[in-house]
């Protein structure tokens, strides 16, 4: 029987890979125990799952010990190794300012825009989201203040 649950685990997780590998998703903690754990970066943590051959970046959640948000479960290993730091960087002053429980639902649109955008900072990605309370968070503060000394400097130089 518990052959049986492995198989269509395996399968789930297949069908998902091909479905949407960036949808975020609940996910038990359970799930990877025996996974190999290679980068945790704050409250993100990236797995090898070889049963189901992926990367899966997991956002662990303060709230539950039981339960995490799965942002993205890729099938190259150069996917992940590109996702996770802009994930890593970029989704702090998110998980960090909104208040828990930390839903999937709010997530995918940050994600999205993260993905969509790259060359994006967390302040834009903050005000794109209508998640104008993270522009509070030090990390946002920063950029928006390396941002206007940067704006200056060059009207010092050019006017």
């Amino acid at each position: 029987m518990q052959f049986l649950g492995r198989i269509l685990d395996t399968v789930s997780s297949v069908s998902t890979l091909f479905s949407n590998p960036y949808r975020v998703r609940d996910v038990q903690l359970s799930d990877y125990n025996g996974k190999v754990l290679l980068k945790q970066e704050g409250r993100l943590v990236l797995y090898r799952n070889q049963q189901s051959h992926s990367w899966d970046c997991l956002l662990l959640c303060p709230e539950s010990s039981s339960v995490a948000l799965r942002m993205f479960q890729v099938a190259s290993e150069d996917d992940a190794m590109n996702w996770f730091p802009q994930y890593a960087l970029k989704l702090r002053p998110f998980y960090e300012m909104l208040r828990p429980p930390l839903k999937p639902e709010t997530f995918q649109p940050i994600v999205d825009c993260v993905r969509n955008h790259p060359d994006w900072s967390s302040a834009h990605v903050a005000v794109d989201t209508g998640l104008r309370d993270c522009l509070k968070h030090n990390y946002v503060l920063s950029q928006i203040n390396q941002w206007l000394w940067i704006k200056s400097e060059i009207r010092k130089h050019t006017g």
